[in-house]
């Protein structure tokens, strides 16, 4: 069997939730202007209006699709962050194409409203063919990045097992010895 992959639309997905690093204390959209050198990166047309209101627009919907991941991995969906990323679906547009066998969205928006069509489209995607689901935010609350479950099983619960894994087993081990 071979091992799953994200499609390109939710690697877009995973990183754009992960220009915030939790752990490092390093966001990479601090401004505006960080925020359009990252649109320019991922061959996002940035628009003309990009300021603060867009870029907190852009925040929010970020930390929304880190809770959708984390609700992936066991955790309660806080209230109203399903109305962020709706919210964002009605002003991003998308154009619906057509193959014999397949359809793809994409996004006919520049700006936030492109990168918010863009990222639903891929979060879209994910649901129809299966793979959402793989998408988990780390259950190390000081890590919370966003990836992909390659498990066969889908058991993953840590970005990486080499890391936060072996921290979470650490503090768990601690503490059931200060119990005894």
């Amino acid at each position: 069997m071979d091992t799953p992959t994200p499609s390109p639309g939710l690697q877009l997905v995973l990183d754009f939730v992960n220009t915030n690093d939790v752990e490092a204390r390093h966001d990479q959209l601090r401004t505006p202007a960080l925020l359009r050198d990252w649109l320019t990166a991922h061959a996002i047309e940035s628009g003309s209006d990009l300021g603060e209101r867009e870029r907190q627009q852009a925040i929010a919907a970020r930390e929304a699709l880190r809770s959708l991941g984390a609700a992936n991995n066991g955790e309660r969906l806080p209230a109203g962050e399903l109305e962020v990323l709706n919210r964002a679906a009605v002003q991003a547009p998308v154009v619906v194409g057509l193959s014999q066998e397949s359809f793809a969205l994409t996004p006919s928006g520049s700006g936030v409203d492109g990168l918010m069509a863009a990222l639903l489209a891929g979060v879209a995607g994910a649901m129809a063919d299966g793979t959402w689901g793989r998408v988990k935010a780390c259950r190390n609350h000081g890590c919370r990045w966003l990836f992909f479950d390659r498990s066969r099983n889908r058991s993953g619960t840590w970005c990486t097992m080499a890391v936060c894994g072996s921290r979470m087993k650490s503090r768990a081990y601690r503490a059931r010895r200060r119990a005894v």
